[in-house]
């Protein structure tokens, strides 16, 4: 992939709290290894250091390696309550706990950004999109909704950049192209809709932040990978022009180009 672009992904998925140092081999079972950065405080509340962690996250199943009621993550559990018909309404602590499960994710997901692992990542960031979901569906609580809801842009800018990268890397870049398009489009919608929620936490910047991240992605694939124009991109254009013969045009040869023809 293109140094420029490793670059980026390197900017926007580097947290400086965390620090990956690289993998450890614990009897065959490789791990990430990393250091997390704890700042010290006086007794007044003042800066006077940091202190470092050494950490491991297993690579696969949640991150810490617990197994929450003997399944693989909270999220596990909770679907196989709901398959079972059994799922009530998420108590606070419930809903704490699935946050704590999504920021265990969210730490992994960025470390596989950085070793590009970029399909990794995307099931990261699935996972906690599954989360959120689960809230939204099930917490007693409003407040619980929001508290997670409130992240759906970052959590899906992850997820689009990944599975792009991934779709790159096999040289698919009209699906490269797409998944950074809706992405774009589908976070500024939510921000649109959720106006009132964010301007009451002034957190507007959230939305158009993960929103330009996103486009600056595409715009740099564009520059050093020629990614083309999404097909969505353009038919919705054609739309907008009320052109029918250049929408029936369009609509065969997204067809063709979906399906892998010349």
């Amino acid at each position: 992939m293109n140094e420029k672009v490793r670059q980026l992904v390197e900017e926007l998925f580097t947290d400086p709290r965390y620090l990956l140092r690289g993998e450890a081999d614990r009897f065959g079972d490789k791990r990430l290894a990393f250091s997390e950065v704890c700042p010290l405080l006086s007794a007044t509340g003042e800066p006077i250091g940091q202190l470092l962690l050494s950490r491991e996250y297993r690579r696969r199943g949640r991150p810490d390696g617990e197994r929450p009621h003997g399944q693989e993550s909270l999220l596990d559990f909770y679907h196989d309550q709901l398959f079972q018909g059994r799922l009530p309404a998420l108590a606070r602590e419930d809903a704490a706990a699935l946050r704590e499960e999504s920021w265990l994710y969210y730490i992994r997901r960025n470390f596989f950004f950085q070793l590009g692992e970029y399909d990794n990542a995307r099931q990261d960031a699935e996972h906690n999109l599954g989360l959120l979901d689960l809230l939204q569906g099930y917490a007693a609580d409003e407040a619980d909704k929001w508290s997670m809801a409130r992240w759906w842009p970052w959590i899906e800018r992850d997820r689009a950049i990944a599975a792009a990268l991934a779709a790159l890397e096999q040289e698919d870049l009209l699906t490269t192209a797409s998944e950074l398009y809706r992405a774009e489009k589908s976070i500024r919608e939510f921000g649109e809709q959720h106006a009132e929620d964010y301007a009451r936490e002034d957190a507007e910047k959230l939305v158009t932040t993960m929103v330009s991240h996103v486009a600056r992605v595409a715009e740099l694939l564009r520059e050093e990978e020629n990614l083309p124009e999404a097909p969505e991109e353009r038919l919705e254009r054609a739309v907008d022009a009320v052109d029918a013969e250049e929408i029936e045009r369009l609509r065969r040869e997204m067809e063709r180009e979906l399906s892998g023809e010349g």
